[in-house]
């Protein structure tokens, strides 16, 4: 048959079209069929598992598998995979013309890209809508402190932080935006899921990383507890581990002195002092002879030590230099069926600047990570810590500064030369070997004696982990039951010899105490997580949570006033039957939460978190138990907006504003409750009977603290972030307070607790990181902080007009203020008349007569200064040069006022016979041949009726200003990678010295500002550590 022409060209066409259809066909499935090979490892060669490989455009991906190894089918040949893993930068790789691609990836210095811990749960720090700070593993050991507390001072804004004694063991407070609680504002610290009180025991190496949750918004997921802000620990565990065995070793070995000591009165000084404090109510008409007779009476050494220059220095007797240890194995790795391991084994060492004071930590920690399939993982994290403490003898280190320079440790002969090296038990009570009077002085304690006859000890055993099991059900579904415990057990005890101040007190006998504590506490959380995206452009995350706390506190105590021997508190049954005080106690509390948090984003630019938890707690009464504490935030990526993606100048910017609710149940488990808790003896005739009295009035309505806060905020980053931060501002307001109030006498109680007021915090945190230069050989990097936060007693018994200043409860003050006269100088001998219209003499210490009546009464007084500091900031600069580094620290305190304990001991003009500052005070007109000083400072030294008058009795004279600049430390390190150390199978190894306090810049003369206001005795001088150290990676 014949075809016509044109159905001939038709099938013609056909059959060609058919041709390239074909051709097109066979090259999409070759494409689809093209097999991409690869391996991913760091900078190192460690291979990375679970890396992430995307198929730029597509939702085609896979990972890497334990040895880092992948495989993935592209599109075409033209395809570019992204890979992107945590803690790594990530990078786009064009698949054209290869079929193997290996890759290695260089560790993230973008901190946008970070992922930041928000409670139960991460999200990136560009998605983030709270104010949440996060300190990396590195910051925290950066400064080689025994002490994570210590290592993290001044790094975050908003978070105050300062050591509470400057004595090894004490421990650190910890303020996040402000007192907003009469009962306490410690933050809530949670370390891999469990409820800590501190976290003193961690050793800094084992902590992964920091998560400070300041806002209400972020810390409302944790509700009833986190009115005071949440710190979240996590410690290394197994998850991220590179594969391989890898070892770390670091050691350091540090010299601790003492330093910046105050300067005292040395022995021609302190007789001077000591004689005018002795002069009359009638100085001029006094001779030399008289004064000298009241000033040497039945001290016939101190005279002749006084003429002859004798100058004796306590400080330098009983202080000796400390030591600093720190040595620290980590061995991580993980096994071909997929088991990755974290072991931690620490040693550190701080020896304190007197005899038997310093702290002993020893630290094991174990982190397990499992994933048994795509659908499973499990894994578990447990830290071991025991803690030996010898608090030294807080007697001893008040007596070497009470001392006169006069006197000495040493026995004397009976021609007064010392007998060095034999002890005298009361050296201001020295006799001469036939019992007669050498100094008839004060009758303090040798602190040579009370330091080698006493002790007090810290013994602490601490666990700490947490089991998980995660299901993932589906991508998009998530199932995760975390069981998680501590076990705390402490064992305090102090002992006391005959020679000591107890043993005096005591008619020589020996004293010894033990208090045990135990706790048991456990959280029980089972969570489901959704995660899906809708239309590429609506991203959702729900978390819903139900959580279970309980928690167990033992205590028992045993004090015994006549032991036969001096065996300290270990045979503490050989003591006389009515010599002991016996108690114990158990407390038990349970919270039960339900909670759900959503978190949602729009086209990657527009971000909203909302979330709320119910929390029941045992320690309220019925009806008060339960509440509920929402939250909401919104974020806003200005920089993604077309008006600014193209930006060479702004490289982020981002907008928060937060709305959120968190609470505070923090009394004690009963406190709700009448308690028989005060034993009380009742006279019956003849005959006394013993009964229990109640001391406190039952309150059933005693309920939640409830804190308020708004946060508003702004990320920045300029110049490809080489100028990156944030701005926070924030208005907190806390209400119902739960306060210990005390009752009128005719209420048959002591006191209440009660819900009585309400305090605000407003504050402004600023955090700025500068790259000054960033090339391949120098790296210079800077960060500055600036914390104010303002608190304010916004009302007291629900009202907000009348303050109760007998608990220094002053509204519109801020919480625990310096409340008293003001200091108005010394009365000088020209105001005579004047000073006589107060019933003051010069001399005397003068308040300021604040209302102008004419009359000094309780009236004048008023708050003075700040009792928390104006503003605070830290500066932190990092240079690296080649493979040497260099960094330091700075921190400083500005506008905080005190009441100097150390001054209220050593600037006490009223007391005759203790050491003092090198000082300046008044001296009359007198006929003793002492010349007179018109001094305005520091009133007459004696007895308050003839000397610095009533009013220095209400201690207005000793409020100091504490602001201070101090370099908290300067660490120069060079770090060595030649071929030799690889021969020797190391792939690093850095030296490094390290100087912690080196210098502190103030007007503050007593030991150290910062703990300034710390129960004198416990506190300790300010002291410098010097480190040598090493750390090896293998």
């Amino acid at each position: 048959m014949k075809i016509k022409q044109p159905l001939k060209k038709k099938i013609k066409y056909n059959l060609v079209f058919l041709f390239f259809l074909n051709f097109l066909l066979c090259n999409t499935i070759n494409a689809q069929s093209t097999t991409i090979e690869g391996k991913i490892t760091d900078a190192t060669g460690l291979s990375l598992p679970g890396v992430n490989i995307q198929e730029k455009g597509t939702k085609n991906g896979t990972s890497t598998d334990f040895e880092g190894s992948f495989k993935i089918n592209v599109t075409n040949n033209k395809a570019v995979l992204i890979i992107s893993y945590l803690g790594f930068q990530t990078q786009e790789v064009s698949v054209a013309g290869k079929t193997k691609i290996n890759v290695s990836l260089a560790e993230q210095s973008n901190s946008l890209n970070e992922v930041v811990v928000v409670g139960y749960g991460s999200v990136k720090k560009t998605d983030l809508t709270g104010s949440v700070s996060t300190i990396s593993a590195a910051t925290i050991t950066e400064r080689n402190t025994t002490s994570a507390l210590e290592a993290i001072q001044g790094s975050t804004p908003g978070v105050t932080i300062s050591s509470t004694s400057g004595r090894s063991g004490d421990g650190f407070k910890v303020v996040i935006r402000g007192n907003n609680s009469l009962v306490g504002s410690s933050p809530l610290y949670v370390v891999d899921g469990v409820p800590v009180d501190n976290i003193d025991f961690l050793n800094p190496q084992d902590i992964a990383r920091m998560d400070v949750l300041k806002d209400a918004s972020s810390a409302a997921i944790y509700g009833s507890r986190g009115a005071s802000g949440v710190i979240i620990v996590t410690t290394k565990s197994g998850a991220n581990v590179k594969s391989g065995i890898n070892v770390t070793f670091d050691s350091s070995y540090g010299t601790k002195t003492a330093a910046r000591l105050p300067k005292m009165m040395n022995g021609e000084e302190w007789w001077k002092f000591h004689q005018v404090a002795y002069m009359s109510a009638t100085p001029a008409t006094q001779t030399p002879a008289q004064l000298a007779a009241l000033a040497g009476n039945q001290s016939p050494l101190l005279v002749t030590r006084a003429n002859n220059g004798y100058n004796f220095d306590w400080a330098d007797a009983v202080l000796k230099p400390g030591m600093t240890q720190n040595n620290y194995l980590n061995v991580t790795g993980r096994s071909d069926s997929g088991l990755s391991y974290n072991l931690g084994f620490g040693i550190q060492s701080d020896e304190g600047l007197i005899d038997n004071d310093g702290t002993d930590k020893y630290s094991f920690k174990l982190g397990l990570n499992h994933k048994i399939n795509d659908k499973f993982t499990t894994g578990a994290n447990v830290t071991i810590a025991r803690v030996d403490t010898q608090l030294g003898s807080d007697l001893a280190m008040q007596d070497a500064f009470r001392l006169s320079p006069l006197m000495s440790p040493w026995a004397v002969d009976a021609d007064g030369n010392e007998r060095v090296g034999t002890l005298f038990f009361l050296p201001g009570k020295l006799t001469y070997p036939d019992g007669s009077w050498a100094i008839n002085k004060t009758s303090a304690v040798n602190p040579l004696m009370e330091i080698a006859n006493s002790s007090q000890t810290e013994k602490t055993w601490q666990t700490v982990g947490n089991v998980f099991f995660q299901y993932q059900a589906l991508k998009w579904l998530s199932f995760k039951t975390t069981f998680s415990a501590g076990i705390e057990n402490t064992v305090t005890s102090a002992a006391y010899g005959a020679q000591t101040n107890a043993g005096v007190t005591l008619n020589g006998k020996n004293s010894a105490s033990i208090k045990n504590f135990n706790n048991f506490n456990y959280t029980w959380d089972n969570q489901i997580d959704l995660k899906h995206t809708f239309a590429e452009v609506h991203d959702f995350s729900v978390l819903l949570l139900q959580s279970l706390y309980s928690n167990v506190d033992e205590t028992s105590y045993l004090y015994s006033n006549n032991q036969p021997f001096d065996t300290g508190s270990n045979n503490m049954g050989s003591g006389v039957q009515t010599s002991y005080n016996i108690s114990s106690g158990y407390l038990k509390n349970t919270l039960s939460s339900y909670a759900v948090r959503l978190n949602y984003t729009f086209k990657d630019k527009y971000l909203l978190t909302a979330s709320t938890r119910w929390d029941g707690s045992s320690v309220l009464s019925e009806g008060n138990k339960w509440q509920s504490f929402p939250s909401v935030a919104l974020g806003w990526k200005i920089s993604k907006e077309s008006f600014l993606a193209n930006s060479n100048v702004i490289s982020d910017l981002k907008l928060r504003a937060s709305l959120g609710y968190t609470g505070n149940d923090n009394v004690a488990p009963y406190t709700s409750q009448a308690l028989l808790n005060q034993q009380t003896f009742y006279a019956n005739g003849a005959n006394v009977v013993s009964g229990w009295q109640s001391e406190n009035l039952a309150n059933q309505d005693l309920t939640w603290e409830k804190t308020r806060e708004l946060n508003l905020g702004l990320d920045f980053g300029f110049l490809k972030n080489r100028i990156s931060g944030s701005v926070d501002v924030y208005d907190r307001l806390s209400d119902k307070l739960i306060y210990k109030q005390q009752l009128p006498a005719e209420s048959g109680w002591k006191n209440t607790f009660a819900n009585v007021g309400s305090v605000s915090n407003k504050g402004v945190e600023v955090l700025l990181t500068t790259k000054n230069i960033k090339s391949e050989n120098v790296n210079w990097e800077t960060t500055f902080t600036f914390t104010k936060n303002v608190n304010k007693l916004e009302s007291i018994y629900n009202q907000d007009k009348v303050s109760d200043i007998g608990n220094k409860l002053i509204l519109g003050s801020e919480l625990n203020p310096n409340y008293n006269y003001v200091y108005d100088g010394v009365w000088q001998e020209s105001e005579a008349a004047r000073a006589a219209t107060y019933g003051q003499a010069p001399g005397q210490a003068r308040p300021k007569d604040l209302n102008g009546d004419g009359k000094f009464n309780q009236d004048d007084r008023t708050v003075i200064g700040n009792a928390n500091p104006d503003w605070q900031g830290s500066l932190y600069s990092k240079l690296t040069v080649g493979n040497f580094d260099f960094n330091f620290s700075v921190l400083t305190s500005q506008g905080q006022t005190v009441l100097s304990t150390f001054h209220q001991n050593f600037a006490d003009v009223s007391d005759r016979g203790r050491q003092k500052l090198a000082m300046d005070y008044f001296i009359p007109t007198n006929g003793t041949g002492i010349e007179a000083n018109a001094n305005n400072t520091n009133p007459r030294p004696g007895p308050v009726a003839t000397g610095a008058g009533a009013y220095w009795t209400s201690l207005f004279g000793y409020y100091r200003d504490v602001s201070y600049v101090k370099i908290k430390n300067i660490s120069l390190g060079y770090t060595l990678n030649s071929e030799l150390l690889k021969k020797l199978k190391i792939s690093n190894l850095r030296i490094y010295v390290n100087v912690l306090d080196p210098f502190v810049f103030t007007d503050f003369d007593g030991y150290d500002p910062e703990w300034a206001a710390s129960p004198f005795g416990v506190n300790r001088p300010a002291s410098v550590t010097t480190q040598l150290g090493l750390s090896v990676k293998f």
